[in-house]
């Protein structure tokens, strides 16, 4: 489940940082949601065997702005659970870190993906920011 390999992110980053910052979260919002409508215009999109990109949508938080990917697993929530999703952390904390377009956007903006089954409901989150970096 390696959402991060499948967004045009040399895209993401070169609008990201080619914004102005005027009035940075303000901006870096409006940015962030014309890039998760991008995004989503190509969704549904299957990421691997089991996981499908349903959209991507940008909000506010208190440190921020916070893009999330939310997929839909194609398997029961009983099947896989928070500590599922934990496991894969490492690797994708290692993926956005250590990738050059990646890192761009996340000492831009922090990162959620969101897990859910195949009704919708809820199954977990992982979330990504430039602090996880060392």
């Amino acid at each position: 489940m390696d959402l991060s390999k499948s967004i045009p992110l040399t895209t993401l980053a070169a609008l990201m940082l080619g914004m102005g910052m005027g009035n940075a979260k303000a901006d870096m919002l409006t940015e962030c949601n014309a890039i998760a409508s991008q995004i989503s215009k190509s969704t549904p999109q299957n990421i691997d065997q089991i996981t499908t990109l349903v959209t991507a949508i940008c909000f506010q938080e208190d440190r921020g702005v916070r893009l999330q990917y939310r997929n839909k697993l194609s398997v029961p929530a009983s099947s896989i659970s928070q500590s599922n999703l934990n496991s894969i952390r490492p690797q994708m904390v290692t993926s956005w870190c250590t990738d050059p377009a990646q890192r761009s956007v996340l000492n831009l903006i922090n990162i959620q993906y969101h897990y859910s089954d195949p009704t919708g409901r809820y199954i977990g989150k992982i979330d990504i920011s430039k602090s996880d970096c060392r």
